[in-house]
């Protein structure tokens, strides 16, 4: 990852002509941590079809512990959200989900990490923010030589 990022209206963009044309945009957001350009910020596609009122949107999101700002290749563990997606694609795609794609215990561990990492006062929080403002910068400092 580069740290590029897109505008909310570079975003606004192409949620518009995917809700125009009936085409399911898949948002691959697993790096919203990665952001390094001052000023800049992650805007996820969910969060732009709301505040532009895209109710015909289809729309998955997703995010891994594979990759992204603490991402551990070969963890296998992560999310996908839904959203305006038909019921019945919906019940196939969970049918799918838990009959085979279940991540181990340690994907799982990752994942709940990833979604609710340690807090100011909590034990291992000092460490975890130490070791994830590391690994932001190194990230960082590589993405400026790309």
């Amino acid at each position: 990852p580069s740290g590029n990022v897109m505008t909310h209206c570079d975003i606004q963009t192409i949620t518009e002509f995917c809700a125009e044309h009936g085409i399911v945009l898949l948002a691959d957001e697993v790096y919203q941590k990665n952001v390094y350009a001052e000023g800049a910020e992650f805007v996820s596609a969910k969060k732009v079809a709301l505040d532009c009122g895209l109710k015909n949107l289809q729309l998955v999101s997703f995010h891994s512990t594979s990759k992204g700002l603490v991402g551990e290749c070969g963890r296998r563990g992560g999310y996908m959200e839904l959203h305006h997606i038909d019921p019945y694609v919906q019940s196939q795609l969970y049918k799918l989900a838990s009959s085979e794609l279940c991540a181990g215990v340690s994907g799982q561990v990752m994942t709940s990490l990833m979604v609710k990492p340690p807090q100011p006062g909590d034990l291992s929080y000092e460490l975890y923010d130490k070791e994830v403002t590391q690994i932001f910068e190194g990230l960082k400092e590589r993405s400026q030589k790309l």
